[in-house]
């Protein structure tokens, strides 16, 4: 098993896939503290104020400098509002619209009491792993 994961090139941390030990090596960098499993190491130094990387976006700012191949967490990293030219879906086709007698019905269901109903789903996305917590307690509270 590797012991970290890369994202994107262009980032400037790696996770962790497995709880490393201070001195570990990983990248050719001696880590400098120990990292549980899933968390961030720096893969080259940050000065404070600089953008810190993951996905090839910016997740945060260095909160002080930070050496290669320390734990990058809450303690040195600062979130703040970010400015992201975001485009996504820009290489989408024109959809053919549906004819008027196709638009006259709905996907749903007869009830026994001759009432009608529908599936509903609700999906909870999240961008990164960290709010996994925060999304299955949201999930929680709508569900049975």
């Amino acid at each position: 098993m590797d012991k970290f994961v890369r994202l994107r090139a262009e980032d400037n941390v790696v996770i962790a896939s497995m709880a490393l030990g201070r001195g570990d090596e990983v990248e050719g960098l001696t880590l400098c503290d120990p990292i549980p499993v899933g968390h961030k190491i720096a893969t080259q130094a940050l000065a404070k104020g600089s953008a810190v990387r993951k996905f090839g976006q910016i997740i945060g700012y260095a909160a002080e400098d930070i050496v290669a191949g320390a734990h990058l967490h809450t303690h040195n990293i600062e979130f703040r509002p970010t400015e992201g030219a975001y485009e996504f879906g820009t290489d989408r086709s024109p959809v053919l619209q549906v004819s008027e007698a196709e638009q006259d019905h709905f996907m749903g269901y007869k009830r026994a009491n001759g009432t009608v109903g529908t599936r509903n789903y609700i999906a909870i996305v999240t961008s990164v792993n960290c709010s996994a917590t925060a999304a299955r307690r949201i999930a929680d509270a709508f569900g049975p």
